[in-house]
């Protein structure tokens, strides 16, 4: 008799050992994070890299390409160029904004006293005054800055790899062939597996990299039309957090504006620049992002929602970033293989996944 669904029946075995092994790759994310977490950003920035490389291809001079050895060394050149510069900005700005600090902090607490006399409430600005005094915002500024070290320090790790991903390359054909004498139909569903994964996270990358890139360059013009100060830090945030569906458009509108209000202590300040961010992301999001993404990932909602939940808890903001692309490769995975085809189904987007070979 045919099989009613694809649900495999489960004993109480199976449910335990498949719970264990969650549990123990949750511990391994956690415990070995400083190896993992790299890892996975490399592969994703190496997939960049091999964009770049496509396209220094593409440029035949005198009927010839580029090696590919040398527009990989290429393209990975570009890539640091360009994080080497946005570092340096970046560095400057975070530089700029703790020397100010105490200017702001003044600012701040005259629009608290202009607010008791509005509330005719003297004790709202004594209220506030004492609570910004136990906020050490230098030591949040230095934080901050420590992080950005930390990230930079993690960047050069992520390089190393990407390094050999490179030396990888020019050896991984010859491995395939070695593991697929035969290249019969094992070697054929591998082949179209890593393609279909390849493309999707590719073109993923490719694409968000560069809606993200038109947002962030939108909404560094508007914050210099308003005055706004290190427009550049705030502009890369919006950027970065771009990656992040959702909640990173929301969150990323809030710093400027509430920067912009810590400068100048005027709340409409803080209104006007939080509008201003936010229309730029619905018109890109909901207008340009749909027609420049095409078919996405596949990924419905909810599982885009627990996604950044998880790969939030488990690795902060850059698991957050990375979370997408790890469940385009998880549900691809899955639906390769005949137990797991329906959890393939639960976490696609309208049920539709790549057929096994």
């Amino acid at each position: 008799m045919e099989n009613e669904t694809l649900i495999p029946k489960a004993s109480t075995s199976s449910v335990f050992y498949s719970f264990a092994s969650i549990a123990l790759v949750i511990a391994g994310l956690l415990f070995f994070e400083g190896i993992f977490k790299p890892f996975v950003v490399a592969v994703l920035i190496w997939f960049i890299i091999n964009k770049i490389k496509l396209s220094i291809e593409a440029i035949k001079i005198k009927g010839k390409s580029c090696p590919p050895f040398l527009s990989s060394t290429l393209a990975l050149l570009i890539v640091i160029l360009i994080s080497l510069l946005i570092s340096e900005l970046l560095i400057r700005n975070l530089e700029a904004i703790a020397a100010s600090m105490p200017l702001y902090v003044a600012n701040l607490k005259e629009s608290f006293g202009e607010a008791s006399a509005l509330l005719n409430d003297p004790k709202y600005a004594d209220y506030m005054h004492k609570w910004m005094d136990g906020v050490d915002f230098a030591g949040i500024a230095k934080t901050f800055m420590g992080s950005i070290s930390g990230l930079l320090g993690n960047f050069v790790v992520v390089i190393v790899y990407v390094i050999f991903f490179i030396l990888e390359n020019s050896t991984q054909k010859i491995k395939i062939e070695k593991l697929f004498p035969k290249k019969g139909k094992a070697y054929k569903k591998y082949m179209n597996n890593m393609a279909q994964i390849s493309g999707s996270i590719q073109s993923f990358l490719w694409q968000k990299t560069l809606i993200s890139l038109m947002t962030g360059g939108v909404s560094y013009v508007f914050l210099l039309l308003m005055g706004v100060e290190h427009a550049i830090l705030w502009s890369f945030l919006i950027f970065i957090f771009n990656f992040i569906p959702y909640v990173g458009p929301l969150f990323s509108s809030l710093f400027p504006a509430i920067f912009a209000f810590l400068v100048t202590g005027d709340f409409m300040k803080f209104v006007y620049v939080f509008a201003a961010m936010e229309i730029v992301q619905i018109i890109l999001g909901n207008f340009i992002e749909p027609k420049i993404m095409g078919k996405g990932t596949n990924l419905g909602p909810v599982t885009v929602i627990v996604a950044l939940a998880f790969w939030g808890m488990i690795w902060g903001i850059v698991g957050m970033i990375l979370a997408v692309p790890i469940m385009a490769v998880m549900v691809i995975a899955l639906s390769q293989i005949p137990s797991t085809r329906y959890l393939a189904i639960l976490l696609s987007e309208k049920g539709n996944i790549p057929e096994i070979e």
